[in-house]
């Protein structure tokens, strides 16, 4: 019997745990002949996996945050895979890990491709230092994984052209599968009015600031519009983007609904009636493949990270200006036709996307590729 290790320890947000979660969901589903341990953290909810064949391997939550990863992944998960005696790792976090057992590495952390000055400027010193290191270890370690997974074709191009790797492939993102009891019912109370949803963490490549600007806008020329979020206040940063939300008085245009469960995901998606996403930087990003499913038309940053997902299923604007957002959401919303366009071109770009179940097969036929490799080697 094979062991298989999935490190999931620090996918816990975002699109990290919509991979996790509905990787680990099929893989429940499965007869396995194998044995897989999962590592996570502490506390996180995976109570769907009732599978005898898999195994959480709870670690401290202090594994788990931005700051510990260089030394986590250095020498911690590595010797855990070496005790538990694992064939092949399964790596869906941010860093390689260092190990002798074979490893497929999930690649996405857009900070190692192209990111905007910006977003380097707007943050704390502590995180653009500890965000530099990781850089700099995964410059270092880029080789050490035996094959490494793009999320999109584009992205597989610029990491085979910056760190010159052998064996990139591509994987693209699915639509998340919902691992608990759907609560449609549920109501967030949203103010009437156009409902602009931007799901998001907070983070400095995130550009929710910019929102600020846009509801001043919209206040000031009395827009029927309103922007919501799903921001934690687990930061001080966080906290202090919500603290402006009140000090502008703006209150009325931004509604802050905080995190929300995957399982109510379907029904915000529901209770709004388009994607505003600022954005700087992404890898991805399932939010837009999401609000395509829903029937949302996408307002999106005029990126390249935004056009290799979106194509022509989205309306573009300059993320750093608040006039030319407001623009892009008046020229497409006030017209119904251009609504309709948008919202049916978003359906012809999500049907060109793998389903998970087809993501999860090309996960394990890879995975069956380099067991296969082990045992003839053997």
């Amino acid at each position: 019997m094979n062991t298989i290790v999935f490190n999931a320890l620090n996918s816990n947000s975002g699109g990290g745990k919509s991979i996790r979660d509905s990787f680990l969901k099929l893989l429940n589903e499965q007869e396995l002949q194998d044995r897989y341990v999962v590592f996570a953290a502490k506390g996180v909810q995976l109570d769907f996996i009732t599978n005898p064949k898999i195994e959480i391997m709870e670690l401290s939550a202090l594994y788990s945050r931005m700051a510990m990863a260089p030394l986590v992944y250095r020498f911690v998960l590595g010797r855990l895979i070496d005790r538990i005696g694992a064939d092949v790792v399964l790596n869906i976090g941010d860093l390689v890990i260092h190990t002798d057992a074979q490893q497929i590495y999930l690649f996405d952390w857009p900070y190692a491709l192209d990111v905007h000055e910006k977003v380097w400027a707007g943050m704390r010193s502590l995180d653009r230092l500890i965000r530099k290191v990781k850089l700099f270890l995964l410059n270092r370690d880029f080789h050490h994984p035996d094959i490494v997974i793009a999320q999109t074709g584009f992205i597989k191009g610029m990491l085979e052209e910056k760190y010159s790797l052998p064996d990139v492939r591509v994987i693209n993102s699915a639509v998340t599968i919902d691992t608990g009891p759907d609560d449609a019912d549920f109501n967030f109370s949203l103010p009437p009015g156009v409902e602009l949803l931007y799901p998001a963490v907070y983070y400095p490549h995130k550009n929710l600031e910019i929102l600020l600007d846009v509801a001043e806008l919209i206040k000031t020329r009395k827009l029927d519009y309103h922007i919501v979020i799903t921001v934690n206040p687990d930061t001080s940063a966080a906290q202090a983007f919500l603290d402006a939300i009140s000090a502008r008085g703006l209150e009325a245009i931004i509604t802050n609904v905080g995190q929300v469960p995957l399982n109510r995901m379907k029904c915000l998606y529901a209770q709004c009636d388009a994607l505003l996403m600022p954005t700087l930087l992404e890898s991805f990003s399932i939010v837009y493949l999401e609000a395509m499913a829903y029937g949302l038309p996408v307002f999106t940053s005029d990126m390249w990270f935004a056009h290799a997902v979106c194509d022509g299923a989205a309306k573009y604007f300059d993320p750093f200006n608040a006039n030319d957002i407001l623009r892009s959401l008046e020229e497409v919303l006030s017209d119904s036709a251009a609504t309709k366009a948008l919202v049916e071109a978003g359906q012809q770009q999500l049907a060109s996307f793998p389903s998970w179940e087809e993501n999860f097969a090309t996960y394990q036929r890879f995975i069956a590729e380099l067991l296969e490799k082990d045992r003839r080697a053997g």
